[in-house]
């Protein structure tokens, strides 16, 4: 399953939202959300490049869905734009967050996320680089 996570981030990764289009406003139901290799988790490139590190991502996470920990190559900043989003440090605390706050983590800090509901969850993320994810190995 974290295989088919991983590919589903890859190719993602190629998928542009930034259309032209004739008007300056872009509507999150316009967005072309892309499976992210886990049930009830959706990705879609807002604008930008990945390869150049410029690109800006969407999240979307049905009620209840989990990203189990993870990394990433580099830094990131969040933010929730709709729903109560869960942040799982590497010692397994939780802050839960809304539109209230936002997030930064490190390059290849241990963390997991989930939307605790009860309405989806959308958060926009800007990486400090190429965008990636690896799931430590079971132990």
């Amino acid at each position: 399953m974290l295989k088919t996570i991983a590919a589903a981030l890859a190719f993602a990764a190629t998928i542009s939202f930034a259309q032209a289009q004739s008007s300056p406003v872009f509507k999150l139901d316009q967005v072309k959300w892309q499976p992210a290799g886990l049930e009830g988790a959706e990705m879609a490139m807002l604008w930008g490049d990945d390869a150049k590190g410029t690109a800006v991502w969407a999240f979307r996470l049905q009620p209840g869905v989990a990203i189990p920990p993870h990394t990433h190559t580099n830094d990131y900043w969040g933010f929730a734009i709709q729903g109560r989003w869960a942040h799982i440090d590497g010692n397994g605390r939780t802050e839960v967050t809304a539109q209230d706050a936002y997030v930064r983590i490190r390059a290849n800090e241990l963390h997991g996320d989930r939307c605790v509901g009860p309405e989806v969850c959308i958060n926009i993320l800007q990486f400090q680089g190429p965008r990636d994810i690896h799931f430590p190995a079971a132990r």
